[in-house]
């Protein structure tokens, strides 16, 4: 069985950073992998750089745009190696990384999900642990209250800001950028779930995992770049700040009960103006 199963969703992303992104992947060593790409946007450019790249690599492009959890499950559903990164586009990393997480699994098995230390290009670390949301959480964010309030008790226990993120730890959840996944916690759980079209799916598996006793763990000898908002940067706030919400609403019917989704439903009109005010904040 190969080490590793690479599947990468691409949506329109800039041809440059899409191909440093699959040549960091093709210039990774020690290890057995395959690279599987599946395209939201079905587009030629994509294919064709792929293409000239590499000859081996699995295209897999959606006739439309079911969202990411939907395209990830494509993916996965194509996998064949014992263990399945998810991989953002606009991703970099060095020769060594994948096979270093690749090691670190394989001697942890209680570790069913794992990620490592993420950095903006410029070297600046990406808060890409978090704790699992709560409703009291999540309203203070969608009320907006952390643009008011810099340093809030509740908003920095939920983005682990009490804890040393260079340190290797066990945490709740992990940013979907670059996930690992042990084959047997995707034999225990199953597929990521679909109604999730972006946003919370990641969260949701790691909960999911929580829920059965499999651990998530950060990895701090590990890093690679994240051009964090490359792809979802050039897609409308308000449009964004929808998808957000509507992913919150199913996350917390699932794990929290049919009240919390409740609350954040008639909430909704509120979250809207709010959304709106924010959006002409930023642009003023």
């Amino acid at each position: 069985m190969l080490d590793l199963s690479i599947v990468i969703v691409t949506y329109k992303e800039d041809l440059d950073v899409l191909r440093r992104c699959f040549e960091s992947v093709l210039a990774s060593t020690g290890l057995n992998y395959e690279l599987i790409v599946v395209d939201n946007a079905r587009r030629t450019a994509t294919e064709e750089l792929l293409r000239e790249l590499t000859s081996v690599a699995i295209y897999a492009p959606n006739p439309n745009n079911m969202g990411f959890a939907y395209a990830v499950n494509v993916g996965m559903r194509l996998a064949k190696g014992r263990q399945i990164l998810l991989l953002n586009p606009d991703t970099e990393f060095k020769t060594d990384v994948l096979a270093k997480m690749v090691a670190h699994l394989d001697v942890d098995p209680a570790v069913g999900i794992a990620s490592a230390i993420i950095r903006y290009p410029n070297g600046d670390l990406q808060e890409s642990i978090r704790r699992f949301p709560t409703f009291l959480n999540q309203l203070v964010t969608l009320f907006k209250l952390p643009h008011v309030f810099k340093h809030l008790s509740i908003i920095d226990r939920y983005m682990m800001r009490d804890v040393d993120p260079l340190q290797t730890q066990d945490v709740d959840s992990i940013m979907g950028a670059f996930m690992f996944i042990r084959r047997s916690t995707l034999e225990k759980l199953g597929l990521f779930d679909e109604r999730y079209f972006i946003w919370f799916e990641e969260v949701d598996y790691c909960k999911m995992a929580s829920d059965v006793g499999i651990k998530t763990r950060h990895y701090a000898d590990v890093e690679i770049v994240h051009h964090k908002g490359h792809t979802f940067g050039k897609l409308a706030t308000l449009k964004k700040q929808r998808w957000i919400r509507q992913s919150l609403r199913k996350y917390m019917y699932k794990h929290h009960g049919w009240l919390p989704w409740l609350l954040l439903w008639c909430l909704t009109p509120v979250f809207i103006v709010l959304a709106y005010v924010t959006a002409i904040v930023k642009r003023g």
